[in-house]
Formats: C-alpha cells, structure tokens, sequence
C-alpha cells in the first residue's frame, strides 16, 4: 500500500498536493508491467486527467487492457478515478498525488528487491527495445546504400551516423570533493530540464527521453572512490 500524508483540498486541477510513498513489496510489483509504469508517467507528469484509451494508445493495448491495469494502480494508491468530463461516456483518471516516491532502501530485504528488479527490468526492456529498433534501421539504410552503389560505381554501403549509446558505464577516480561536485553538477542538468514546462513541451518537436543514473561509490575500502561511470555501448 502507499503511505500518503493526509491530502489537502484539492486545487482547481482536482489535484491533491501531496506525494505518495510506496514502500510495501506488493504495491511495488505492481509497477512491474511496462504499460502500468508509461500510465503512471504520464499521469504523474501531466497532472492532467486520461481516459483508458488514451493511456490505451500509448502503449499498444486496447482500452480495456489498459482499464485492467488502471484498476490494479488504483488497488495500490498509485491513481484514482477523476470527476467526468464532458458527457461523461468514459471514466477518466488522475494521479493520486502530486508526486510518486517509491522508497523502499530503509524496509525489509524484499521491499529492496522488489524496487531494484521494477526499475532494472523496466530499462532493460527500453534498452533491448532500442536495440532492436537500431538494427532494423542500420539493417535497411545498409540495404538502401548497397543498392545506390551497385546502381552507382560500386563503392559499396556509406559510414553509418555516429548516435549516443544506448548504455554507458564506466569508472573514475574521484576524491570527497570531485564526487561531489560531479553528482551536484550531474542532478543540475537533470533537475534543469524536468522543470521544463511538460504542457508546452508537447507543443513543439519532442519525444519521450528515458535515463537511469546510478552513482555509486565504492563502498568495499579495497581502495580509492570510484564512480561508475564511462564505457559506451553502441549497437
């Protein structure tokens, strides 16, 4: 179940100013499906209330999947039903809070467990995903180019594009004071463009950009703080 502070009025969005902290191993797993964790998303970042075909369209599923799912987030505190709109014909669903907090490090070993294999599973399907998606484009410009040069002179296939990895890790060596300044100047960047109004970032050109962030110091004292860090990947 979720531990929520005892919600005030709501404002004139209908939505209660509170966060939800959720630390309970089932209400966890409960975020362990893809479509539930891209309903939260957008909820949670909109603040603005969906319909389930909405929700339905973002994922690929049909309305009444994606209501399943919506009933099962409702189970847990994650979202709740919001007053209808318009003639009413379909419910329509909000965020339970202003803000979803998932904070399992300080319970039991399985509230560990179950946060950390949500949110690594979660990003390994986004990961295969992307790569996947890669190969079949690499595989028909591959296509593209080889026939142009056949017809051409016969150079063969040009150099792909260089593209960001899909998965970058790594290790520096880092005293007190530059590890805390990396982490400072990292969660700047980061903090610097969620505040992006997401209402009128859906207004210009701009798509979903998915990052996890893992800085880790070595905790073992077999010697100097590391952070992970800098190997890419590129498939």
């Amino acid at each position: 179940m979720t531990d929520q502070q005892a919600p005030p009025a709501p404002d004139r969005t209908g939505v209660h100013r509170t966060s939800a902290t959720i630390s309970d191993p089932q209400a966890i797993r409960a975020l362990a499906h893809e479509a539930r964790l891209e309903a939260l998303e957008e909820l949670y970042s909109s603040q603005s209330t969906r319909t389930a075909t909405e929700l339905a369209s973002r994922c690929g599923l049909t309305p009444s999947a994606m209501s399943y799912h919506l009933r099962a987030l409702e189970k847990y505190g994650f979202v709740e039903r919001s007053p209808s709109e318009g003639d009413g014909r379909e419910r329509r669903w909000r965020a339970a809070a202003n803000s979803l907090l998932v904070d399992s490090l300080n319970h039991s070993a399985a509230s560990k467990h179950a946060f950390i294999d949500v949110q690594l599973n979660t990003f390994r399907q986004r990961i295969f995903r992307e790569v996947d998606a890669r190969e079949a484009a690499d595989a028909q410009i591959s296509a593209q180019a080889a026939e142009s040069s056949a017809s051409a002179d016969g150079t063969g296939p040009g150099q792909k594009t260089r593209r960001l990895p899909v998965l970058t890790t790594g290790m520096l060596f880092l005293n007190a004071e530059q590890f805390q300044d990396f982490s400072d100047r990292m969660y700047a960047l980061i903090d610097e463009f969620e505040e992006l109004n997401p209402a009128e970032q859906r207004n210009v050109d701009a798509q979903r950009a998915y990052y996890m962030v893992s800085l880790l110091q070595d905790s073992s004292g077999s010697g100097p703080a590391h952070v992970q860090s800098g190997t890419a990947t590129h498939p």
